[in-house]
């Protein structure tokens, strides 16, 4: 008897909390005119989902998902490595006197997750700087090594407050491409202006810099609680930024009291589906971290100086930046970011073996392919393609088979007979290899 009861209380626990996801997955809210938002589109694409039993804040990617999610951060690491960033791989998390250094333990840590480990308080980590702040230190520093560039793909956490978390836009548990540029004083317009250019590419090979506008963060002097104190640092800091962005002669806002507790910020910021603003991108000159971690190099007539600090991410956050971006795109996502580039298309049973054959050479080329061979009309074919939003679908037919050519149908609907194989193959490496 106190085993069938077991089982009941086990039973009423599990309906219930299936009751609960299902009340907080049909409570949410929907986006206007029409538009699909990135929670909407990871479920009908199949790209990521949250689960009550992992947590709020703590997508899962699916296989698909994750193809979207490895492009964004292979793309960064790339075009990184182009312009002479280092990468590191650091801890996620570390010992509170790491983060009492830094100041995030004193500005930053209800924003943090704390534990014990043993006698200490440890903390997962919620930005990167500090760690490469340390690899930084581990010997002594010329002008000569500076600008010296550290860039990572980070995994951060932070605390956000359970009304704040909304789909891959606002995470517990997030991706960073982030960086650190570690510079003297008059090295940093050159390079500020270098990251607002990098910054300005990756928008462009995103498609996106129309939808972005630029705002300069400043400190607000009577947050004692936020910002670390240092009036003439943060002046100075401020003007640097401002005299930088007026030469460039970038159309910025200004916002008070949007700066990080370390130094001004430039935000490149933009509005989702809901019409909610938020940062994509950044860009920070950090006066104050140099001096908490007594960062030094020495200058031509070997005095010990102390260099300053470029913060900037390349990519954002990669669930923030797949957010947008399924959400600007509505899931018609470009050809090199897309989990599945071409859907191969059977037209009957007698064209399985060379439709298989096809998408086999496409996979060896480097191309991420399907094959539909179901036992269905080739319409319905096409419409379930399309509906998973795949870039290309190549039909298989008698007539192709005779002829050693496929025809192509895009995403849009365009549709080109008697192709050559090899053609479409070097066309598709092209447009992936250029990320039009």
């Amino acid at each position: 008897m106190k085993k069938d009861n077991k089982e009941k209380e086990e039973n009423f626990d599990r309906d219930e909390l299936l009751r609960k996801i299902e009340k907080v997955r049909m409570s949410a809210k929907k986006p206007p005119k029409g538009l699909k938002s990135n929670i909407e589109l990871g479920r009908d694409l199949d790209l990521y989902i949250v689960n009550e039993i992992v947590g709020q804040g703590l997508p899962l990617f699916t296989p698909k998902g994750t193809v979207i999610k490895r492009e964004i951060e292979k793309f960064a690491v790339e075009e990184e490595l182009k312009r002479d960033y280092l990468h590191t791989s650091t801890p996620v998390m570390a010992s509170s006197d790491l983060y009492k250094l830094s100041g995030h333990w004193q500005h930053y840590q209800k924003d943090m997750f704390v534990m014990d480990v043993g006698k200490k308080k440890f903390a997962l980590r919620p930005m990167t700087c500090p760690f490469q702040f340390i690899l930084y230190k581990r010997k002594p520093r010329s002008y000569k090594e500076l600008p010296l560039k550290y860039a990572e793909i980070s995994t951060l956490f932070r605390n956000e407050q359970s009304g704040e978390l909304r789909g891959l836009t606002r995470v517990r548990q997030m991706t960073l491409a982030d960086a650190h540029i570690i510079c003297t004083p008059d090295q940093v317009e050159e390079e500020f202006t270098k990251v607002l250019e990098f910054l300005k590419y990756i928008m462009k090979k995103f498609g996106i810099q129309k939808d972005i506008w630029y705002q300069f963060s400043k400190y607000n002097p009577k947050n004692k609680e936020k910002y670390i104190q240092n009036t003439e640092a943060w002046e100075s800091s401020q003007k640097m930024m401002k005299k930088i962005l007026d030469k460039l002669k970038l159309k910025y806002i200004e916002a008070k009291g949007e700066a990080a507790f370390y130094g001004p910020k430039l935000d490149l910021q933009y509005k989702d589906v809901y019409g909610k603003e938020d940062t994509l991108l950044t860009i920070q000159i950090d006066f104050a971290l140099p001096e908490r971690y007594n960062m030094t190099y020495k200058d031509k007539d070997n005095k010990l100086k102390r260099p300053i600090i470029i913060h900037r991410s390349s990519t954002g956050t990669t669930e923030r930046m797949m957010a947008f971006l399924l959400e600007k795109y509505q899931g018609d996502l470009p050809l090199w970011l897309s989990p599945v580039q071409v859907k191969v298309l059977s037209m009957t049973d007698r064209n399985v073996k060379k439709s298989e054959e096809v998408a086999s050479k496409l996979k060896e080329s480097g191309i991420r392919v399907e094959i539909d061979d179901n036992n269905e009309p080739i319409s319905k074919k096409v419409r379930d393609a399309q509906v998973e939003k795949v870039n290309y679908m190549v039909t298989i037919g008698d007539k192709e088979e005779s002829s050693g050519t496929i025809a192509i149908r895009t995403r849009e609907g365009k549709v080109q007979f008697n192709v050559k194989l090899n053609d479409f193959i070097n066309n598709l490496k092209k447009e992936i290899e250029e990320r039009k």
